[in-house]
């Protein structure tokens, strides 16, 4: 039944469009804070602690990714979406209404599960709704959208706080909320429950013709009820998902030292941030309209070297920082797009929700780690010795993705 819908290629382009934009609207409200949070914080209370504030909301990521997941398999994709959009209606008069820190702390953990919401259910429905040849190019324009989203809100946000302060803020992410509840609406209601089980019953009417409907829908509920009550721990620790996750996990956890040390050990970090996001927005476009020609294990590993190699060049060479900039943009760009359709083709339908909620929580903990988990490190090493490690890690996690990804990858 579900290839009956990918088979409709307008509807598939419609669902695709509304998927990919609805990210960019969310993304960029999510990043409206960025440049905004620390600053209001300070205003209020001076004495808060702005980085417990800011982190708060990677707990409600990680803590209730699993949650997340199983209730998109089991509620199914657009209700989830819905979760995540209609969290977002309670947490942002809280923003205002927070009479301290720890208030406000208990609202980015909120902000964070609205987040984990809208984005795994976000792409596992894309992954649902386009044809498998197409997977790879689709969410290499669903990155490309979260990209911009990551580049247009911040501007956005500093905007709007220097010239009105933080109400009108609030105020434009409840219009881009507004409008991702727009975006949804063109979107399926169908669940992974309910296309296993027609495929199920159309099995068992197919193979036991002589048994009643009754005894035939018992054996039904007797065979999906197992795969959809237990985690899919069977999927999750074995190739090529085990393997994606932790390549993500990888990235990401260079990706977040990146953005936490980064401006203590060069001048110009702004600029680095800027160009690998204008870079990482054309390969993940390229990879949009060619991804589906490469191959994966080339991809991969090629991605995580040149994300080693862009730190090891910013620790040696900081004058070539442009340089450096480009390759990690090219690197860091790759690996997501890639990767997530990797594990699409290995996620049965049933469980797609769960699994894709713990490949997602790698990139989520990556990021923590790569801040929070590398400062013992920044008062031991030199910046500059702490980033040449930092590469030299990327750099030897290529050579094992090269050899790990060679593996087949059956499409399901």
């Amino acid at each position: 039944m579900l290839n009956r819908l990918t088979e409709s290629s307008p509807k598939t382009r419609l669902w695709s469009f509304c998927i990919c934009a609805g990210m960019l609207v969310y993304f960029t409200q999510v990043t409206v804070l960025f440049p905004v949070l620390p600053l209001y914080v300070t205003q209020r209370w001076q004495d808060a602690g702005v980085g417990f504030v800011v982190g708060a909301m990677a707990a409600g990521l990680l803590l209730f990714r699993p949650l997340i997941g199983w209730l998109i398999d089991h509620w199914g994709r657009k209700p989830v979406l819905w979760v995540g959009l209609g969290l977002m209606v309670v947490v942002l008069p809280l923003y205002g209404w927070s009479p301290d820190p720890a208030c406000l702390m208990g609202v980015r953990v909120l902000h964070g599960i609205s987040q984990a919401a809208f984005a795994t259910a976000s792409q596992t429905l894309l992954v649902d709704v386009v044809p498998t040849h197409r997977r790879t190019a689709l969410l290499g324009y669903l990155a490309m959208s979260n990209t911009i989203g990551f580049s247009l809100g911040p501007m956005l946000g500093a905007i709007a706080f220097a010239r009105a302060g933080f109400v009108p803020v609030i105020g434009a992410m409840a219009g881009l909320t507004l409008l991702g509840f727009v975006l949804t609406l063109p979107l399926p209601w169908k669940t992974a429950a309910s296309s296993e089980a027609s495929s199920a019953a159309v099995s068992n009417k197919s193979s036991e013709s002589s048994k009643s409907s009754e005894s035939s829908e018992s054996s039904k509920s007797s065979e999906l009820a197992p795969e959809k009550a237990a985690f899919p721990w069977n999927v999750i620790l074995q190739f090529p998902v085990r393997d994606a996750t932790m390549l993500f996990f990888t990235g990401s956890f260079l990706h977040g030292a990146v953005v936490t040390f980064l401006p203590l050990l060069v001048s110009d970090a702004a600029v680095f941030y800027s160009l690998n996001a204008l870079v990482a927005v054309l390969v993940r476009f390229a990879l949009g309209r060619w991804g589906n020609r490469v191959s994966p294990r080339w991809v991969v590993s090629v991605g995580i070297l040149c994300s080693g190699i862009g730190l090891v060049g910013v620790a040696i060479a900081p004058t070539l920082l442009l340089l450096w900039s480009v390759i990690y943009g090219l690197g860091f760009g790759s690996l997501f797009p890639v990767l997530s359709s990797i594990v699409s083709f290995a996620a049965p339908l049933t469980v797609r929700g769960r699994v894709y909620s713990v490949f997602l929580a790698g990139f989520d903990s990556g990021m923590t780690l790569g801040g929070a988990g590398v400062q013992p490190l920044s008062q031991i090493f030199p910046l500059s010795v702490l980033f040449l490690m930092l590469g030299g890690l990327g750099c030897s996690i290529s050579g094992l993705a090269f050899r790990q990804f060679s593996k087949p990858i059956e499409r399901i």
